[in-house]
């Protein structure tokens, strides 16, 4: 089998719910192994795996530090780790955006205008707002794409997440914290529409196809037609911001090494391929790493809670 392309690579990376929340927690200021552990309740065995690929991906480092007489290692994220800041920024709007929960997350704060943002998604190129309607997904044809992604981790149960509500993400999870779902919800920002053009499309099995679709009307991202298609809510759309924010990530860390195209985003108004610039629903400016923070500090982060580390 020819070898994954950068999408698919990063796909098999990030859409992993565990892996998303502890780049969370080392954006947040987490350091050491105590810390995921107990802040995300996370088993040993868990987070040990989650880490090891973390590093191998180039995404963490270690560095020594001493405590008690004794030299132990820390985790530090790398610019390859950091630049996840704009898929972590959008998995968050997306989520206190659109789904309801009895503890709402912290704002986002710009520290550009100091006022709690919503997020912006538009074209670097031409300033121009994106959305599905206004893209093409172009796939480089012989590659093996997404659909041959292999499981980078066990399957991960349906248990209850960390009780911290910065770490409950429960919607966002669905719809990129498991590779079949993420492949699925691209496959629908794409325009794919009926059960046998998803089959189709991503070689995928009946009985997981199914189980994402259904998973993802009860979500409210998709809902069912007359003619027994699916459609994208505007819920749905919302979500198209996190699946550009993973495909240019891929592409720019993942796509330097031989790693083929497999998958490219097209802004139909420029002509560009799509870089997403992310703008402040307040003021207008541009959003980067360094210029927002959650509303409120982090608990066991171990840092003032920016998304700067």
């Amino acid at each position: 089998m020819p070898d994954l392309g950068a999408v698919g690579r990063g796909l098999g990376l990030l859409a992993d719910h565990w892996t998303l929340l502890i780049l969370q927690r080392a954006f947040f200021g987490v350091r050491r192994y105590a810390g995921w552990r107990d802040t995300l309740q996370i088993s040993d065995a868990t987070l040990s795996a989650r880490l090891r690929s973390l590093v191998d991906a180039g995404l963490l480092r270690t560095r020594p530090y001493r405590e008690g007489g004794r030299e132990r290692r820390e985790y530090v994220l790398t610019e390859r780790g950091m630049d996840v800041w704009k898929l972590l920024i959008v998995i968050w709007d997306w989520e206190k955006t659109w789904v309801p929960r009895a503890t709402p997350l912290p704002e986002i704060v710009h520290r550009t205008c100091g006022e709690p943002a919503r997020v912006l998604p538009r074209c670097a190129d031409c300033g121009e707002p994106v959305g599905p309607q206004g893209t093409e997904v172009i796939r480089l044809p012989g590659t093996p794409g997404l659909e041959r992604l292999a499981r980078q981790h066990p399957r991960r149960t349906r248990g209850r997440l960390p009780d911290d509500p910065l770490s409950a993400l429960p919607g966002a999870m669905e719809i990129i914290g498991d590779r079949w779902g993420a492949t699925v919800l691209g496959a629908a920002l794409t325009g794919i529409r009926t059960f046998g053009e998803f089959g189709e499309a991503l070689a995928i099995s009946p009985e997981v196809l199914s189980d994402r679709l259904r998973r993802f009307v009860e979500l409210g991202v998709l809902c069912r037609t007359g003619s027994g298609s699916y459609r994208l809510t505007d819920k749905g759309r919302a979500s198209f911001p996190i699946h550009v924010a993973l495909v240019e990530w891929s592409h720019r860390w993942l796509g330097g090494d031989g790693a083929p195209a497999d998958l490219t985003i097209r802004h139909l108004s420029c002509g560009a391929v799509l870089r997403l610039r992310l703008d402040c629903d307040r003021c207008g400016r541009p959003i980067d790493r360094r210029s927002v923070s959650p509303g409120v500090p982090v608990q066991g982060a171990g840092g003032a809670g920016t998304m700067a580390p």
